[in-house]
């Protein structure tokens, strides 16, 4: 009686299918590539705070210009990210 009830509730829903192998990869390299974006970020926000600590202009130049480096990347996975998510 009570399989019954649940065949009859289940009836209704939409059954899940199992992904194929390259849908696998792709939520794979989506997942793994929000990490490093994620990563990048905040190396980037390092650099920022260490340039803003640093004495000598020319040590602040430097984490300043890899923040800028960093940000860039940052941006050009995100975009990437983006369009692979939208396929």
């Amino acid at each position: 009686m009570l399989q019954k009830l649940f065949q009859i509730m289940q009836a209704g829903r939409v059954k899940l299918r199992e992904f194929d192998p390259a849908t696998v990869q792709r939520i794979h390299e989506g997942s793994n590539l929000s990490k490093v974006i994620t990563e990048t970020q905040v190396s980037a926000r390092k650099c920022h705070y260490y340039a803003g600590n640093a004495v000598d202009q020319e040590v602040a130049n430097f984490f300043n210009a890899e923040a800028q480096k960093l940000t860039k990347g940052a941006r050009a996975m995100q975009d990437y990210y983006e369009k692979m998510t939208r396929e």
